[in-house]
């Protein structure tokens, strides 16, 4: 294993992500945050001189970035990183304890969004505006990872994944990142912009309008404010959340593919029919449970899309203005709380910033289960299974099994672990949920308790949450492996 090579690139990511607390910086000191800004200074120069001195150690040495040194880069980029982007937080007080600090950290750069911040109206601006670019951070390298990484090194199913950028199939990972790198970034920020600016010619605080932005496009849902955008309760700035979460929940290869004119790509890719058709059932029944309920029939639907497509894209943002309370989630039915559980663990597309199983693979298990009710009525009968018009290669097909299965066992795990700890067992399912979907305001939906649910959790389940954080945003096998003694063997 080339260790250099692990190391000179989480330099360059250290550096990087120390020039990224140059904003919230700026940030403080605009709203005369002295302390905070002087923390995040620190930092900054502590980040970048230990990745800088990582960078000056390894060169001249000789770099080899294979498959190996890949999934040691997915589980040290995310891991690593937060304890750095922690440290403001802790020190400007809006977290309670390091640990604390950490989680709030590693959910941003995951974007997760699960936050145990209280009071977020009392919290330093430039935590807030932290927070978000941490999720803004994470979800460009979620879309680097699965369209540079997770493809080459064919982590559940994968393989199957095809990027509209055109690339050569034997590059290397390293000119695969960077070319990723090169196409994506630019796309990922003018969208990004974009958002930012439709919300503020909507009304929105420009503050709220460029955090809010940053948390949309990368499906994370860290707000600026305790009641998430229900605090807002502006249907405008609702309807330009759902088009820009659905941008960041679909493959962003294709939104490259439109810009250079290829707009046949959206209509040629299967995962965004799937995610039509799934959310428009999920809307029906959502606004269909809330008609004659708690909510007036036009706020029905409009909650009720807005929930499905906040829930589906595992961005986590809550339009209800009294989450909590009778008119809330605590006063939708069970049946509405069990279907915003499959929605987020359902997830986005592949290659976008969504978190979840992915709809690619939901297809393919639900393809699966087809061709086996056909065998049931012609036992001897041949039926091919295709994806996207091309045949599931049986190795494929094994690894998205595996996947699922996997997915499944480690999500049973950290819900018991998590109650283990003493929390019920609805709570506890719910934040495993959150937490391996990377949805993870989402658990507010579940609950009913509102969305500061996650820092009145015990020490140890909020580490357990942690780890499916962690797990989710790389993909399960990426970490999994790493614990194998058989991989450092080799």
């Amino acid at each position: 294993m080339s260790y250099a090579s692990i190391l000179s690139v989480l330099g360059w990511a250290m550096c990087l992500f120390a020039g990224a607390m140059l904003a919230p910086t700026l940030v403080a000191l605009g709203y005369a945050e002295t302390s905070t800004a002087g923390s995040f200074f620190a930092t900054a120069l502590v980040t970048l001189f230990i990745g800088g001195a990582l960078v000056m150690a390894t060169r001249g040495a000789e770099k080899s970035v294979s498959r190996r040194e890949g999934f040691v880069l997915a589980v040290l980029t995310w891991g690593a990183l937060p304890i750095f982007g922690a440290v403001p937080i802790f020190f400007s007080g809006a977290a309670a304890s390091a640990g604390d600090a950490y989680f709030e950290a590693l959910s941003g750069l995951t974007t997760t969004g699960a936050s145990v911040l209280q009071g977020l109206d009392g919290v330093p601006r430039s935590i807030l505006f932290w927070r978000a670019t941490m999720q803004w951070i994470g979800g460009l390298g979620t879309i680097l990872l699965a369209v540079a990484i997770s493809s080459l090194l064919n982590i559940g199913g994968l393989s199957l994944y095809r990027s509209a950028i055109p690339r050569g199939d034997r590059e290397s990972l390293a000119s695969r990142l960077r070319q990723a790198v090169e196409t994506i970034w630019w796309i990922y920020a003018s969208l990004t912009a974009l958002c930012a600016l439709a919300l503020w010619l909507a009304g929105m605080p420009p503050f709220d309008a460029v955090c809010h932005a940053f948390s949309t496009l990368s499906t994370g849902g860290f707000s600026t404010r305790d009641g998430s955008i229900g605090a807002f309760d502006e249907p405008i700035f609702e309807v330009i959340l759902i088009v820009f979460m659905v941008i960041g929940a679909l493959n962003f290869t294709l939104h490259w593919a439109a810009v250079h004119g290829r707009f046949r790509a959206y209509r040629e890719d299967p995962e965004i029919r799937y995610f039509v058709a799934l959310a428009l059932a999920a809307i029906v029944l959502v606004a269909g449970a809330l008609v004659g309920g708690t909510l007036e029939t036009p706020d029905s639907a409009r909650h009720g899309v807005f929930t499905v497509i906040s829930v589906l894209t595992t961005s986590g943002f809550v339009s209800l203005p009294d989450a909590g309370t009778a008119v809330g989630f605590a006063g939708w039915p069970v049946m509405l709380s069990v279907l915003v559980l499959i929605l987020m663990l359902v997830g986005g597309s592949t290659g976008s910033t969504a978190g979840g199983i992915k709809l690619m693979r939901m297809a393919i298990l639900l393809k699966q289960g087809n061709r086996e009710l056909h065998r049931l009525r012609y036992p001897h009968g041949v039926v091919s299974l295709r994806y996207g018009g091309a045949a599931v290669d049986p190795q494929a097909l094994r690894g998205v099994w595996i996947f699922f299965m996997v997915f499944l066992f480690c999500f049973g795990v950290i819900s018991v672990a998590i109650a283990a700890s003493g929390v019920d067992f609805r709570t506890a399912v719910a934040a495993a949920a959150g937490a391996i979907s990377n949805s993870g305001p989402a658990m507010a939906f579940v609950t009913g308790d509102g969305l500061g649910g996650y820092g009145a959790l015990p020490a140890a389940a909020k580490w357990w949450v942690a780890l499916g954080m962690l797990l989710g945003r790389v993909e399960l096998f990426a970490l999994l492996t790493l614990l194998n003694p058989a991989f450092w063997r080799r």
